[in-house]
C-alpha cells in the first residue's frame, strides 16, 4: 500500500514540473514585444525616407530634399513650372496684320496649336493643394484671355467688326471706330494722335516722330496706319483689360516649403 501511494505522489510531482514551462512560455511577452519593435522600426524607415529634386531659377541651381511619400517628381516639377521660366500666358504666334487674308488663316491654325499645347502643359498634375490648384486656375486663366485677345487681333485684318462688342474694347473706342471706318482721313487722324501720345514717353520723341512721318508720308501709309494703332493702340489698351498674375515671389515661397532642406548654388547678379 505503501508503495502505491510513493508512486501516485511521484506521478503528481513530474506533472506538476512539466507544467510550469508551458505555463511561462504562454505568458511570455517576448514575441510579441519583438513585433512591435519591428513595426515601430519599419514606421520610423516609412517616414525617414528623403528623395531629392533639382530646379534651376535665375540665377540659382537648386537641390531639395523632400518626403517622396507625399510628392512625387512629377508633381513637383509640373508644380515648379507654373511659375517657372515657361509659366505666363505669352502666345508667341505673331498679331500684327500682314498683307493677304491667307496669312492670317494661317496664323490663326497656328495660335490654336500654340494656345492646345500650353493648355496641355497647364493641365499635367500637380502638387495636390488648394494654393497650387489655385495658381493652376489662375494660369488657365490667363491663357484664355490671351488667347481670345489674339484671335480677336487676327481675324480683324480681314473682318475689323470683330473688334466690337467683345469684352475687352469697352475702353479702346477711339481705336475701334477708326479701324472699322472707311474714312481713311479718320485713320490716318487717329494714328497722328497715337504718335503724340507715344512722343510723351518715349526716350527719344524726335527719332520716333522721324520714324513715324516716314511712314506717314510713304505709298503705304494706310497699311502703316492700320498696324500703328492695332498694335500700339488697340492692342495695347485692350491687353489691359485681359486677366494677368504678377508674381510678387510668393509663389517661389510657396514651392521652397515643399523641401526639408535646400541648397543653392548662385552666380553673381
Amino acid at each position: 500500500m505503501k508503495q502505491i501511494i510513493f508512486l501516485f505522489l511521484s506521478s503528481l510531482l513530474i506533472l506538476s514540473c512539466s507544467d510550469k514551462p508551458k505555463k511561462q512560455t504562454e505568458e511570455e511577452p517576448l514575441t510579441t514585444t519583438s513585433t512591435e519593435s519591428s513595426n515601430e522600426n519599419n514606421s520610423n524607415n516609412t517616414s525617414n525616407k528623403t528623395a531629392i529634386f533639382k530646379w534651376e531659377t535665375e540665377l540659382c541651381a537648386n537641390t531639395g530634399t523632400y518626403d517622396p511619400e507625399k510628392y512625387s517628381e512629377e508633381e513637383l516639377k509640373n508644380t515648379r513650372d507654373l511659375w517657372g521660366s515657361f509659366s505666363g500666358a505669352y502666345l508667341s504666334t505673331p498679331t500684327t496684320p500682314s498683307s493677304t487674308a491667307e496669312d492670317e488663316k494661317l496664323r490663326l491654325t497656328d495660335l490654336t496649336a500654340e494656345y492646345n499645347e500650353r493648355k496641355a502643359f497647364y493641365n499635367r498634375k500637380i502638387i495636390p493643394s488648394p494654393y497650387w490648384e489655385k495658381r493652376k486656375a489662375e494660369r488657365l486663366h490667363e491663357l484664355e484671355d490671351s488667347y481670345e485677345l489674339k484671335k480677336i487681333a487676327i481675324e480683324a485684318y480681314t473682318n475689323p467688326s470683330v473688334l466690337l462688342n467683345n469684352r475687352f474694347s469697352k475702353n479702346c473706342t477711339e481705336y475701334t471706330k477708326a479701324l472699322i471706318s472707311n474714312d481713311s482721313l479718320l485713320l490716318l487722324k487717329t494714328w497722328n494722335n497715337l504718335a503724340e501720345k507715344q512722343k510723351k514717353n518715349n526716350a527719344s520723341p524726335e527719332k520716333l516722330m522721324e520714324r513715324h512721318l516716314a511712314k506717314y508720308n510713304s505709298r503705304d501709309r494706310l497699311l502703316y496706319a492700320k498696324q500703328e494703332l492695332m498694335t500700339y493702340g488697340w492692342w495695347n489698351c485692350a491687353n489691359a483689360e485681359t486677366y494677368q498674375i504678377y508674381d510678387d515671389g510668393s509663389m517661389e515661397k510657396e514651392f521652397n516649403k515643399l523641401f526639408t532642406k535646400i541648397t543653392s548654388e548662385c552666380d553673381e547678379p
